[in-house]
């Protein structure tokens, strides 16, 4: 009867603490993802009645392109939900996270925001 009981609390425990682990880690590789992600991949201006046709592309290496030219500058800041770009002129591109396929770009040297959309999302 004891020797049951020991092999119950044994299984039990070893159950709860792989859970613990998994979770654990979990977690951890929750915390550790790149804020840079969200923000790569190709994105287009979502203002039908502009007659602005632009885009704007981050890469994995961190280069920006505007429509397609490579822009001279570099990422000064980058979170979650915001990354900053400064171009060779020292105006700043700000790109604001709005929803999961949405974006806000400041562009600082025309005073001007854009409302963005991820590639994958536009209608063709």
């Amino acid at each position: 009867m004891k020797r049951k009981l020991f092999i119950k609390l044994f299984i039990s425990f070893t159950l709860v603490s792989k859970l613990v682990a998994i979770i654990t880690t979990f977690q951890k590789s929750q915390t550790t993802l790149d804020p840079l992600n969200f923000f790569i991949g190709k994105w287009h201006v979502s203002e039908p009645a502009s007659s602005i046709e632009m885009s704007i592309q981050i890469k994995e290496n961190r280069q920006v392109y505007l429509n397609n030219q490579l822009m001279n500058g570099q990422l000064v800041f980058i979170e979650n939900d915001k990354l900053i770009f400064k171009d060779h002129f020292g105006y700043e591109l700000i790109v604001t996270k709005t929803s999961p396929t949405t974006l806000n770009l400041f562009d600082e040297a025309d005073e001007k925001n854009y409302q963005l959309v991820r590639e994958t999302e536009l209608l063709y």
